[in-house]
């Protein structure tokens, strides 16, 4: 686990969390968060403490493409009456600060997602108190061996390996 120096209140929960974006066509184009979703679980016992989800309407609606439905599965009708990021900072902030942040690709890509949204309203953003990336534990244990270690990817094995249970 990476630590992270925070003058945040400590919390001992992990918050496993994920970020649905717009994929931009041109490389300078920037992100746009579209959703949000995380689960808060007790590391003592591995319950659900609470979970939250919301799809987030972003600063530039004509950025989400066709390309990012494709993708993500969410289309500009479908967050076109969601809540900006601004009206849901506060919940997001929440869940995620003082505590340890988990989830897949976490650290070169959510992370730097939720800074920039913070950013864009001019807020410091969440802190965690340390990070667990499956990600970079998967490549550190297996390298190349875990095929692309997309999450798609690693859904359709763990199918596969249900279905030979």
């Amino acid at each position: 686990m990476k630590k992270t120096s925070t003058n945040t209140k400590m919390r001992n929960e992990i918050v496993f969390f994920d970020v649905e974006t717009t994929v931009p066509i041109v490389n300078r184009k920037r992100f746009w968060m579209l959703e949000f979703g995380a689960i808060l679980v007790c590391p003592r016992q591995l319950v659900e403490i609470e979970s939250y989800s919301t799809l987030i309407k972003p600063g530039d609606l004509s950025a989400v493409a066709e390309r990012s439905a494709r993708c993500n599965g969410i289309a500009r009708q479908s967050v076109a009456s969601a809540p900006t990021f601004r009206q849901v900072a506060d919940r997001i902030y929440d869940i995620l600060n003082g505590r340890v942040w988990a989830g897949h690709n976490i650290c070169r890509f959510d992370c730097a997602r939720i800074r920039e949204a913070f950013a864009d309203i001019g807020r410091p953003p969440p802190q965690p108190i340390g990070t667990i990336d499956s990600l970079s534990v998967l490549k550190r244990q297996f390298g190349n061996r875990a095929g692309n270690l997309k999450v798609s990817y690693l859904q359709s094995i763990n199918r596969t390996m249900i279905k030979c249970v």
